[in-house]
């Protein structure tokens, strides 16, 4: 019973981390060829969240606040499959607030897409080619996507300006921004007298999907939150009980007890995996480096 709860603990934080990532299980004979594409696409989500970290500072971060939740829980609490509980989570949890800072840092930057293509219009207007309205963005463009067009700034100065786009598309990871990067390729290649009124429709469409999405996300909070209060609350119920009365501290600690709680995290994990993919506002597909669909 006590290796099926470790077992479903572990499970808890592969899981959590993996979907926080955006990294699916491998298995069979994908797995070595698995392995660097994991550890490359987890380097990739980290430098979108700003922090400089790597995967393995992350993992030692995660492992000695799982350590701390394990041994205060089950000192507070005298279960140590509670403890071990927490301790999953505890794991988890550098990653989560990863997650939540690379979701506003990717959020301001595409909700700063319309006032970034109204600057390289006037750029444009003016008489600049779209590359040197690019580089212009790097100092006049709006805040939170500066440090994009001075990575763009740096890339171009050695490698091809198309290539250097598509760096700055996977960086971003957004669909709004692949549809707008995907114009400016447009606009270098064949000039930008081509695509201003193609950027100007742009502008307006960019400007009523981000209200669209923030009208959507804002519905759904109170939703998402209740969710996560009803998967959480009867642990912390549990953890009161057990660190109050003998009784439940006796039964937790015995086979069934181990398996109760393994059984019911794994549940409220399927439960807050569910609510965060049903809740999930509808976006349309990535444009992939290479010019199709992901």
């Amino acid at each position: 019973m006590r290796l099926l709860a470790a077992l479903s603990a572990g499970a808890l934080v592969y899981l959590r981390v993996g979907m926080l990532v955006g990294i699916r299980p491998v298995i069979g004979a994908d797995r070595e060829r698995g392995r660097p594409m994991r550890s490359r696409h987890a380097a990739e989500w980290l430098g979108q969240t700003g922090a400089d970290v790597t995967v393995g500072q992350m993992l030692g971060l995660g492992s000695v606040v799982a350590g701390a939740g394990l041994v205060a829980m089950t000192a507070l609490t005298g279960v140590a499959s509670l403890g071990l509980l927490l301790g999953a989570g505890g794991f988890a949890l550098p990653w989560v607030v990863l997650s939540r800072r690379r979701a506003q840092l990717l959020g301001r930057k595409r909700e700063a897409w319309p006032d970034a293509l109204r600057d390289l219009l006037t750029h444009l207007r003016s008489g600049v080619s779209v590359h040197g309205g690019l580089l212009l963005l790097a100092s006049s463009g709006p805040d939170p996507l500066r440090s994009t067009f001075v990575r763009y700034q740096q890339l171009s100065a050695a490698l091809e300006r198309r290539t250097s786009l598509e760096v700055i598309r996977q960086e971003l990871a957004d669909p709004l921004s692949d549809r707008v990067i995907d114009v400016i390729g447009v606009a270098i290649d064949q000039g930008a007298s081509v695509v201003i009124e193609v950027l100007e429709h742009l502008v307006e469409s960019a400007s009523d999907d981000l209200r669209l999405l923030a009208d959507s996300e804002t519905a759904q909070l109170e939703t998402r939150l209740e969710a996560r209060g009803a998967a959480l609350l009867p642990f912390v119920v549990l953890a009161l009980l057990c660190a109050t009365s003998e009784d439940y501290r006796v039964f937790y600690r015995t086979p069934m007890g181990w398996l109760v709680v393994g059984v019911g995290g794994c549940f409220a994990l399927v439960g807050l995996v569910a609510i965060a993919r049903l809740g999930r506002v509808p976006m349309e597909g990535r444009i992939a480096a290479t010019g199709g669909w992901q």
